[in-house]
């Protein structure tokens, strides 16, 4: 297995797949040793990790950085060791599926943009700028990890081109309670959007696009929207 080197960024995915071409025809119980030891590396990595977050949820503008890849960890966490367990770094079964399995939950952990302060601030507060610069479209680095994390996004994001897309989810966000009440109710929904101010000629316009797309939204993909606006991924 290769070695952390001091200030040498780690490519956890490159180093299973160094480990994975070793370990072609090697006898199951010696490969099961190595996969263990591998297990045990990137676990303290994974856990270190939590660890970071759960002190960066302590910070202002972060309170909700345990949402995402933190959440997604504790599940597979307690999956693999039971409703106690807090930590990756556990004494590993003898079965190699099983320590495959983990090693996976834990790759996948540590791959996710939000499972680091350097990945939420690169990927998502960069993004939130660039949509507010791009589309008129305030986003916080959260509100941004949430719409594009979850599986509402992937369906309608190109489909329905980018800029309007999010101007949807922005204004679904901003009648919440509205839509999750009528979701809850099991009522149709309908969003009306207001007009708005063309800064160049001052006339008042409503963009028509926006509010079919977000009414499309509300009628064809309302699990998908309840996901959005409960902020599971």
């Amino acid at each position: 297995m290769a070695k952390k080197q001091i200030g040498v960024k780690r490519e956890f995915r490159h180093e299973y797949e160094l480990l994975q071409a070793r370990m072609q025809g090697v006898q199951p119980d010696i490969k099961r040793d190595y996969y263990k030891q591998f297990y045990k590396s990137i676990a303290k990595a994974a856990d270190q990790r939590l660890v970071n977050l759960e002190r960066l949820s302590q910070k202002k503008g972060y309170s909700e950085v345990k949402e995402w890849a933190y959440a997604n960890a504790m599940r597979d966490i307690r999956g693999s060791f039971g409703e106690g367990a807090k930590r990756f770094n556990r004494v590993q079964p003898n079965n190699l599926n099983s320590i495959y399995k983990n090693i996976n939950k834990v790759l996948n952990f540590l791959e996710a943009p939000t499972s680091s302060k350097q990945g939420i601030d690169e990927i998502y507060q960069k993004r939130a700028g660039t949509i507010k610069t791009k589309y008129g479209v305030d986003m916080t680095w959260s509100k941004t990890a949430t719409v594009f994390d979850t599986l509402l996004w992937k369906k309608v994001g190109q489909k329905y081109g980018s800029a309007t897309a999010l101007k949807s989810f922005g204004i679904i966000q901003a009648n919440k309670n509205k839509i999750m009440r009528a979701l809850k109710e099991n009522k149709p929904i309908s969003i009306i959007i207001p007009d708005e101010v063309d800064p160049e000629t001052g006339q008042s316009k409503k963009d028509i696009n926006v509010e079919r797309t977000i009414n499309k939204f509300l009628r064809y993909y309302k699990k998908d929207v309840k996901t959005l606006l409960s902020g599971k991924s």
